[in-house]
């Protein structure tokens, strides 16, 4: 059995007229209105449509199947600016004498900045997931301006072991309420890039998280 997209078919009568025609030459086939498809077996796409003529401007043809890198640019693109904008800081950091350091400035820079640019708007959205900010409001309008003040003080080097402790205990408690939102399965957007960008809630978020978790425990750990 084969399913094929239907052309010409928009109402429920057509759908009917579709069904008897085709399974008159195909006593198994299956139409449906939406999506307008077509499931049919033992009979070639020229012989159905040579039926389907005779009733009306109707016709069947092959689904295109998606190649694999369309199935992945699929799959990925919901976090392309999430994705592109990690990727520039990555790439950016290499002109710094510690890449690290640098990616960790370039994240919470530009992460805090895109937050600043509607500050009420990431507080009500991230009011929705975060643990602290569902208690305490003045959190997440605060939360921007601390990833900025954090950013900075990577870009300068100005208060290391601060910022770095800072960085760790957001990142940890970012992840928390991540990982609860996930795991209850809301469909809610994730307030990263602010309100700018509708980023879904998933594991790639949760992966953000930790990723910064680790990095600056790692830093912690074997030095700035």
């Amino acid at each position: 059995m084969e399913t094929y997209a239907i052309s010409g078919m928009t109402c429920a009568a057509c759908a009917r007229k579709v069904t008897t025609a085709l399974q008159s030459v195909a006593p198994g086939a299956a139409v449906t209105l939406d999506p307008p498809r077509a499931v049919l077996g033992g009979l070639s796409v020229a012989a159905a449509n040579a039926t389907l003529a005779g009733i009306g401007n109707y016709r069947i043809a092959p689904i295109a199947r998606p190649t694999p890198a369309a199935q992945a640019l699929a799959t990925i693109g919901p976090y392309y600016p999430l994705l592109l904008v990690i990727g520039l800081i990555a790439v950016a950091a290499l002109a710094g004498r510690n890449w690290m350091m640098g990616f960790m400035a370039g994240f919470y820079l530009v992460f805090g900045a895109f937050k600043l640019l509607d500050v009420p708007a990431f507080a009500a959205a991230y009011a929705r997931y975060d643990v602290i900010a569902r208690r305490v409001p003045a959190w997440g309008y605060a939360y921007p301006f601390i990833e900025v003040a954090i950013g900075f003080a990577f870009l300068f080097y100005v208060q290391m072991g601060l910022a770095t402790w800072a960085a760790l205990i957001l990142s940890l408690i970012g992840a928390v309420g991540v990982i609860q939102s996930v795991q209850r399965r809301e469909t809610i957007p994730c307030a990263c890039l602010g309100t700018v960008f509708n980023l879904p809630m998933s594991t790639v978020t949760i992966v953000e998280n930790l990723g910064m978790a680790a990095m600056a425990a790692w830093m912690l750990t074997v030095g700035m």
